[in-house]
């Protein structure tokens, strides 16, 4: 199949834009349960910060994708640097109504890979929601594997054994020192990162530590004795409508207790007392115990990260 990416003007951004912020609206009313009005302004706000230069903004391609003199659909890559560090990013890949289902998205997607690789890039990443099952069979079918899901189900207030104990930044420092040393894919949720790259997540999720508005660190108590600990946060607009549970452990003489499930119904019922409507947990692929974990809790794939190595 013959087809061309060919950069987008300045006055195809602007009339593309309005369908650019409502197909993320649409997904953000669908995924996270969101009021759409509320939906299509987050949307706007997210994708104007992206591209604040339009056409011209450092570390993002923009195409659309061609056959022939027919215009059959989108494609928008970011480079790496601008979202992850190694890894290019595909922000969006849409098609035409009326040019889907003869290929054109495969097409569109390997002229993208072989475009990064031209450019040196050899590694590529897209996000695709948890609905949208089609696309995640077309990525699977690409040679794109699943890095992480994102798991939630909605909030119910249950009974709990467990008590919440806030950290101080001294006992936040060695957690998260340990954390990076022992199991740094919990924060990275790729094998293939280094490990300081968790260091740098955490600084992204908790720019100020235990003194970060609206972020939880806890220590989960039992019968007196802290047993785990536990990270986690309301919604905020990259994730409307989701509190999330970044990361949390029992200590290994406490495991194969059933302390982890406790310590999550700990952080729901917070979630619960917060009026939070849904709680959400990333499991990564390359963690089993991770995903059994999150199947046990009735956790449901919202989202999904992909990787393809191209070289």
């Amino acid at each position: 199949m013959a087809l061309d990416l060919v950069d987008l003007t300045p006055s195809e951004l602007v009339q593309r834009r309005p369908s650019m912020i409502a197909l993320f609206a649409d997904a953000m009313v669908e995924n996270y349960g969101i009021p759409a009005g509320e939906a299509y302004a987050e949307a706007a706000r997210q994708t104007d910060q992206l591209l604040p230069d339009g056409v011209d903004t450092a570390g993002q391609l923009l195409r659309k994708g061609m056959a022939g003199d027919d215009e059959v659909g989108f494609l928008w890559i970011t480079m790496p640097g601008a979202a992850y560090p190694t890894m290019a990013w595909i922000s969006e890949i849409s098609v035409r109504e009326e040019h889907r289902n003869h290929g054109y998205g495969s097409a569109m997607l390997r002229a993208g890979e072989a475009d990064l690789l031209r450019r040196g890039v050899t590694r590529v990443g897209l996000h695709v929601f948890g609905v949208n099952t089609g696309a995640r069979r077309l990525y699977r079918r690409l040679g794109y594997r699943v890095l992480a899901q994102l798991r939630t189900r909605p909030v119910t207030a249950g009974a709990t054994g467990l008590d919440l104990r806030p950290m101080t930044a001294t006992e936040y420092a060695h957690r998260l020192t340990d954390l990076i040393a022992t199991n740094p894919m919990a924060l990275t949720r790729d094998a293939a990162a280094p490990a300081a790259r968790a260091r740098d997540v955490a600084a992204v999720l908790a720019p100020q530590g235990v003194d970060t508005p609206d972020v939880f660190f806890r220590h989960a108590v039992a019968d007196g004795r802290p047993v785990g600990w536990i990270w986690f946060a309301p919604p905020n607009p990259l994730r409307p409508g989701t509190g999330m549970v970044h990361y949390l452990t029992i200590d290994e003489p406490y495991r194969r207790r059933g302390l982890g499930r406790a310590l999550m119904a700990a952080a729901e019922a917070e979630f619960a007392r917060l009026r939070v409507p849904r709680m959400g947990l990333w499991a990564a692929a390359a963690s089993p115990g991770a995903v059994a974990f999150t199947d046990h809790l009735g956790l449901e794939v919202a989202s999904e990260q992909m990787v393809k190595d191209l070289a």
